[in-house]
């Protein structure tokens, strides 16, 4: 075995020092009474007891995960197929060449593959120390897009780089920065998460610091008009902070009114968002306006059956389904593939997501663990958001199916995302001495 690669295993992250080589208690940590410094020191004596008992174990680094590559390729592969069967009519209809929409999306792929191999090469400890950084960076592209963004409808979400033919979509960046900045904090003060810690600790250290992370972000998102994007970000942060050990009840109380505050009053200061509230579930909604795109998608998904009507033979993608190949190309997908190719692709991204699960239970640290389950409940919310969309679950909003609809900056931004969870899965490997 070579000892090189080898690490030793850490079932929890290492916490400040609470208690001397002789177990008498030293002064209290920051923030901590005495009292609560005699609760955490009792909760460290029983761990060492039972870490005694039980069998060490040393982490090997091997490679990286291939079972995880191998469902990420093909999420990846079909994506691009789907791509070009449904864009081929809309690029014709814009005037442009049959191959415009595939041929770009090939050049994200593999812009993409760079990205997620160079991700999976730097040490997922340094991800903690550029965790301020990519957060920053970020928010900082978040308030330019303001201002010099390119406009799509309602919207201002990218920024155009003048002779690269890539917009950047700064929320895209934000979600990972946030899923960084929320590991490393919880990571940091995962002491005051335990059970033991006087309520007012709980709630100032898992509640209330974590909110100057998570709401700025969501602000800022929303003041572009992607009120689902906010909410996508908004849901990816509860999720790492539940994860990370924060209160079930306190927080979810306290960021549950807020965001019910801010969603009810972003719907009431834009009528379109508004409009397409009070058009999901009215049967007398006008379907050649108001509900055509949902309208259209449900007959997609309606005529494939049970096999589809083949690759390449969908009819709905002939200007029914308004942009196929974005936030709708699940809908294309089902015509061409039927029920079962539906199924095939929803259980690719369930083996997905196991398999992430898997690898954060494994890694190495707190801060590592809470990377990956968030980044993987990153792509099943979202693939969740996005066939509910689809299938007339929940209200019509531009939610972009991971690894299938065009684009460039999010698919970029999914695989360096990936790229992070092969990464840590480096280290996830544990043997019994």
């Amino acid at each position: 075995m070579n000892t090189a690669n080898e690490e030793k295993l850490h079932t929890r992250p290492a916490a400040k020092t609470l208690r001397d080589p002789k177990n008498k208690v030293r002064e209290p940590s920051r923030g901590m009474t005495v009292r609560e410094n005699d609760r955490v020191t009792a909760l460290d004596t029983a761990t060492d007891k039972k870490k005694e008992r039980e069998p060490e174990y040393i982490r090997i680094k091997t490679s990286p995960d291939r079972i995880l590559m191998v469902l990420v390729l093909a999420l990846i592969s079909i994506g691009s197929i789907i791509v070009f069967s449904a864009s081929f009519p809309y690029a014709i209809s814009q005037g442009l060449d049959s191959y415009y929409y595939v041929r770009r999306q090939v050049i994200f792929v593999a812009l993409g593959l760079v990205g997620m191999t160079v991700a999976m090469r730097i040490p997922y400890d340094k991800y903690k120390k550029l965790a301020p950084f990519v957060y920053g960076a970020a928010a900082v592209l978040l308030v330019l897009v303001l201002f010099i963004g390119v406009s799509e409808g309602e919207a201002r979400r990218w920024i155009s780089i003048p002779g690269v033919p890539i917009t950047i979509q700064p929320s895209e960046i934000m979600k990972i920065g946030l899923i960084l900045m929320l590991a490393a904090y919880f990571g940091k003060y995962a002491e005051y998460m335990r059970r033991g810690i006087s309520v007012k600790m709980r709630l100032l250290y898992g509640t209330i610091y974590p909110a100057f992370i998570l709401f700025p972000a969501c602000a800022l998102v929303l003041l572009e008009k992607h009120l689902s994007g906010t909410i996508i970000i908004f849901m990816i942060g509860i999720v790492v902070m539940f994860l990370g050990g924060t209160s079930v009840i306190m927080t979810g109380g306290l960021y549950g009114a807020a965001g019910l505050a801010a969603a009810a009053a972003y719907v009431m200061a834009n009528p379109y968002a508004l409009k397409r509230l009070t058009t999901y579930g009215n049967e007398n909604a006008d379907i050649l306006s108001d509900k055509w795109q949902t309208t259209q998608g449900l007959y997609a998904i309606g005529s494939g059956g049970l096999f589809g009507l083949g690759l390449g033979q969908s009819r709905q993608k002939y200007s029914y389904v308004s942009e196929p190949q974005n936030d709708f190309i699940f809908t294309i997908w089902c015509e061409e593939t039927g029920y079962i190719g539906a199924l095939f692709v929803i259980a690719l991204f369930i083996a997905l997501l196991f398999r992430g699960f898997t690898v954060a239970r494994r890694a190495p640290d707190v801060f590592s663990s809470l990377v990956v389950y968030g980044i993987m409940s990153h792509i099943t919310l979202q693939a969740i958001l996005n066939v509910a969309v689809v299938t007339d679950t929940i209200p019509n909003t531009g939610i972009a199916l991971p690894f299938f609809s065009y684009g460039g900056s999010s698919l970029i931004m999914l695989m360096f995302e990936m790229g992070i969870v092969l990464s840590v899965s480096r280290h996830s490997r544990q043997q019994k001495l």
